[in-house]
């Protein structure tokens, strides 16, 4: 009788490196909705430390937009702080300025005989300066203050020391087609096709300014959105990359990639962009701020808050004792 040899051993069978499994230690789960997502990231710091374990677009899109939300707070707060100094200029204008002239597209200072007191326009607050100078023809770069709404001889620019060159925001043709239908000189219709030399003349004085005022104030703030956007950006961009090695090294016991540490210091600048949107908005801090020290406080708060979330993900990501470690 032939003896049957054994069969070979089945590659079926797993082998002790298929047994072992070493602990997932970078899940990526699915996210909650990004609505909801975004409330907890403000109120619960907790989620800030989770955000390891979620893609890193799950994070990015509640940091969008906080952004566009943090800037549209900061133009409102612009606008807003801006009407009631412009309101009080417009009211006191005829006593402290000389009028101006706005035709066929181009502004002028008009002299009246025995008013040798009265200068060409000037307000200054503690946002910005509004002044009046034909003679600095195009976009003129002035240094001089933070903030400068100038009206030179063809254009209404935005100037000054923070913007780091000159922006302009209206031509002078389009302010005089807006004064003239917004004081109910000309039918807004017919002030919009008329050419620019057949526009009738207008005096700016205290008379047909106050109309106007309003609507200077909005021009201001979207005037200001971009700017701010960029600063936010640029804010953003810079704590992130910071604090993100600050974050990899207080986990570096449980392997913290530099790719999650950044995830959470997305997370963390998230309430800190809501925050100081809303400080604008009540006038806690303004938009522009006068003061560098509560500048300084606020731009370097992620560090603070990129420190809290560092413990927290060590916490809740690292080896229980005879546990497992959680999942990144």
């Amino acid at each position: 009788m032939t003896d049957i040899p054994p069969k070979p051993p089945s590659d079926e069978s797993p082998s002790q490196d298929a047994r072992y499994k070493p602990p997932t230690r970078f899940s990526q789960p699915k996210p909650p909705a990004l609505p909801k997502r975004f409330i907890l990231l403000l109120v619960e710091p907790e989620k800030w430390a989770e955000a390891a374990m979620y893609r890193a677009s799950a994070t990015f899109w509640p940091l969008a937009w906080a952004l566009i939300i943090a800037t549209l707070c900061m133009g409102y707060s612009m606008a807003a702080g801006s009407i009631k100094p412009l309101q009080a200029f417009a009211a006191s204008y005829d006593q402290r300025f000389l009028p101006m002239q706005l035709n066929k597209g181009q502004l002028s200072i008009i002299s009246p005989k025995g008013k040798t007191k009265l200068i060409p326009m000037k307000v200054q607050t503690p946002l910005e300066t509004v002044m009046a100078d034909p003679a600095l023809v195009g976009a003129a770069k002035l240094t001089t203050h933070p903030l400068i709404v100038l009206f030179d001889r063809d254009s209404m620019v935005l100037t000054g020391s923070t913007w780091g060159g000159a922006w302009v925001i209206m031509p002078m043709a389009q302010l005089q087609r807006d004064v003239l239908a917004i004081n109910g000189l000309l039918k807004p219709s017919l002030a919009k096709s008329l050419p620019t030399d057949k526009l009738p003349s207008i005096i700016l004085d205290s008379k047909t300014l106050p109309a106007l005022m309003p609507f200077t104030s909005v021009i201001l703030g979207l005037a200001s959105l971009l700017a701010f956007l960029l600063g936010f950006c640029l804010w953003t961009v810079l704590m992130v990359f910071m604090t993100g090695f600050l974050i990899m090294s207080i986990n570096r016991n449980i392997g913290m990639p530099l790719k999650v540490a950044w995830r959470i210091s997305m997370a963390v600048m998230i309430p800190l962009l809501m925050l100081r949107g809303l400080l604008a908005v009540f006038g806690v801090v303004p938009a522009i701020n006068p003061s560098p020290l509560t500048d300084q406080i606020i731009y370097m708060a992620p560090i603070a808050l990129a420190l809290w979330a560092a413990v927290l993900a060590n916490r809740k990501f690292s080896k229980p004792p005879g546990g497992k470690p959680g999942n990144l």
